[in-house]
């Protein structure tokens, strides 16, 4: 399957690492009521995140010029986050102070801003040819 490159996977092994800390560290700053550092623990996983994303993504770009706006690093961030929260709750490693109703409903919002995406995705897809930007192709 010629989207699923070695810099997606690799995003993907780092994304999954970098979600079950982030859960870890969520489950014990609210259990032991630090709100504050939940903050922090949000922005260095935020920061953490787009550094490899941005990393990987400019490497595939490079490697597989696709032109895909990022879609396919989009939708395994969705699928990834949500099914380790979802898996987080199953297993039981929640703080008794969180809800599983919270990721739902995140869950869904990103779903309409993943549906977007996709429509972009299609649009883009038609200004290309077999992948690759026209502008890239006939300069």
């Amino acid at each position: 399957m010629k989207s699923l490159t070695n810099n997606l996977l690799y995003f993907a092994m780092l994304f999954i690492f970098g979600a079950i800390i982030f859960r870890f560290g969520l489950s014990f700053f609210l259990e032991n009521g630090s709100y504050n550092l939940v903050w922090v623990i949000a922005a260095i996983y935020f920061i953490f995140n787009f550094m490899i994303g941005w990393i990987f993504g400019k490497r595939d770009h490079i490697s597989l010029p696709l032109f895909d706006v990022g879609f396919r690093f989009h939708l395994v961030t969705f699928i990834l986050f949500n099914g380790i929260s979802i898996a987080w709750f199953l297993l039981e490693l929640n703080s008794q102070k969180e809800e599983i109703g919270v990721v739902y409903t995140t869950a869904i919002i990103w779903s309409f801003f993943l549906v977007l995406h996709f429509i972009f995705y299609l649009y883009a897809q038609k200004q290309s040819i077999k992948g690759i930007n026209k502008e890239e192709i006939f300069d």
